[in-house]
């Protein structure tokens, strides 16, 4: 089997100490598997804040996973809280978790998050009772909020185009403070929190702004 010219370069035996430096230098991008930077790793940026507890809201006392049911969509009403109250949400750490009712799974990714630079989260929304994608959210109204005092984004035209079906690219979204941040994302906010098997889900996140 015939291989391409840049597969023979990247599998070449090892040369002299300067042209093995030189070929890196040319054609690392190529031969490597980091290259696309979905992670939003950036020089001196931020990101999620990362915690080494287990995440168990969504378990029993024996460990056994909760999947609450899904129903259907009744009008919704003024029942969703406000930013900073966090006492009947959660906030979680790290890039994935469950909604806070244990009906969808949230991960995520990021652009690079800097002070006062563009962020867009790309967020894939996944139904727990069968795995399968969640399109339709419209999750273009996140809460974002400083934790110590509530100070709000300042972002006021975020956009959550979807695709494929289920995952949605939300932004822009701007940091203007530097500190710890929330993100909550809401999805299927037209429908009422009220019942407890209704489509509204939401899943917050710390963020952490250098």
């Amino acid at each position: 089997m015939q291989m391409s010219r840049m597969s023979r370069f990247c599998l070449r035996p090892a040369q002299p100490l300067l042209g093995l430096l030189l070929a890196l230098a040319a054609a690392g991008a190529a031969c490597s598997d980091d290259a696309s930077g979905d992670s939003g790793s950036c020089e001196g940026g931020g990101g999620p804040v990362m915690s080494s507890e287990p995440d168990t809201h969504c378990k029993t006392a024996s460990g056994m996973d909760i999947v609450q049911s899904i129903g259907m969509c009744v009008a919704a009403a003024d029942d969703t809280g406000s930013p900073g109250n966090d006492e009947e949400f959660g906030v979680y750490y790290g890039r994935e978790t469950d909604d806070d009712d244990c009906k969808y799974h949230v991960s995520f990714t990021n652009t690079c998050i800097k002070l006062n630079q563009d962020v867009t989260f790309t967020v894939e929304l996944t139904r727990k009772s069968d795995g399968k994608a969640a399109p339709g959210a419209l999750p273009a109204n996140p809460e974002i909020y400083m934790e110590a005092d509530g100070h709000p984004s300042p972002s006021n035209a975020i956009k959550a185009p979807e695709s494929p079906p289920g995952t949605y690219a939300i932004g822009p979204i701007k940091f203007d403070r530097p500190g710890r941040w929330v993100v909550r994302f809401h999805f299927f906010e037209t429908c009422s929190d009220i019942p407890e098997d209704a489509p509204h889900g939401h899943a917050a996140f710390y963020i952490d702004v250098p």
